[in-house]
């Protein structure tokens, strides 16, 4: 449940300097929103591929505290900030991981070990039908995001892997009938200019995102995703394509790949099954993997939410290559077991 600061509230803090007591009073004149989670869980990952052993951890996942509100009548301001930090545990293994904030200094948007900034944005509205976003933006590519409390499932899939992420940039959003939008964007993950274009919106029911993005120099993804309920479940589809541009192709190896994930959750009263199925195929081009051609994955995540705020949840996130990548080359599947419980405000 998210809090709302309402207008011209006023907190005051008391404290004392030596004898002297002193008032801190902040003025709040607009809206403002506190959102955000803490959840944390336990992981056990067999085949896992660098310590060639089985191997466990306890770890924080979402520590996440931000803030948005808007401004203005005529031009209309609004703004997005999230500190602390996200594991964004994938099905690869990465729940072994640390949790993790980002930096961004001469490489852009690069994951580090530690808490601090997150994302976060500037929004201009100067129409009711254009809005610009300039900051350090989520990005609009992919069913999955990194603040896994918001997923159905605990682990990031293969598709997401593939996916861009958080990056610098900005981005163009313009919606001339109701329930679509249109947005064009520059961004500067991984210290490239990169470009990408795309629709989002609803009809008839369903949800739908459509993109472009292209990495200058590197490569581009055509991305789709679905989403639509029938009775008590929910049901998603996230398609990607995938291809290198000519100067990151390798001699004699594939340049192409493409994955798809479809995601069916049946939810109760208080209860919900999310269930995720992936398939990719990648050739030799190592665009989802380094060094499966294909494979598939599985999981299944039952969740019990004993209040609309917190949830505990537990998870089994399977994934098979048809070749022997895991443990030290002798595997070609790993499982990972997990359970996480946390809030949401």
């Amino acid at each position: 449940m998210k809090k709302a600061l309402l207008a011209a509230a006023v907190l005051a803090i008391a404290g004392s300097s030596f004898a002297e007591e002193k008032t801190f009073t902040l003025k709040v004149s607009q809206q403002l929103e506190l959102y955000g989670a803490l959840t944390g869980g336990y992981f056990y990952v067999t085949n896992y591929t660098l310590t060639n052993k089985s191997k466990d951890t306890f770890n924080l996942t979402n520590a996440v505290l931000g803030l948005k509100g808007e401004v203005g009548k005529g031009l209309k301001v609004g703004y997005d900030f999230a500190f602390g930090s996200l594991l964004m545990p994938d099905i690869w293994g990465g729940t072994l991981g640390d949790p993790k904030r980002f930096e961004f200094g001469t490489s852009k948007a690069i994951a580090k070990e530690g808490f601090g900034f997150l994302w976060g944005s500037l929004s201009f509205a100067p129409t009711d039908v254009v809005t610009v976003d300039v900051g350090v933006l989520s990005t609009n590519v992919g069913y999955e995001v990194a603040n896994t409390y918001s997923n159905p499932n605990i682990t990031l899939g293969t598709v997401w892997y593939a996916q861009p992420v958080i990056y610098p940039g900005i981005r163009i959003n313009v919606s001339p009938i109701e329930n679509v939008s249109f947005y064009a964007e520059y961004n500067q993950e991984y210290d490239l200019d990169n470009f990408a274009v795309g629709a989002l919106g609803e009809f008839m029911g369903v949800g739908f995102a459509v993109s472009y993005y292209d990495y200058k120099a590197a490569k581009n993804l055509v991305d789709l995703v679905l989403s639509y309920s029938v009775g008590i479940v929910d049901l998603g589809l996230n398609f990607d394509y995938q291809w290198l541009d000519d100067s990151a192709k390798t001699p004699g190896k594939d340049d192409t790949a493409y994955g798809v994930a479809l995601y069916l959750t049946p939810n109760f009263e208080n209860i919900s099954v999310p269930i995720r199925l992936e398939y990719f195929d990648e050739g030799t081009s190592g665009i989802y993997s380094s060094g499966g051609e294909q494979g598939f994955t599985f999981t299944i995540t039952p969740t019990f939410k004993p209040t609309g705020n917190t949830f505990i949840r537990a998870e089994v996130a399977y994934i098979s290559t048809d070749k022997k990548i895991f443990k030290g080359n002798t595997e070609d599947n790993m499982t990972t077991f997990a359970v996480e419980t946390g809030f949401t405000f």
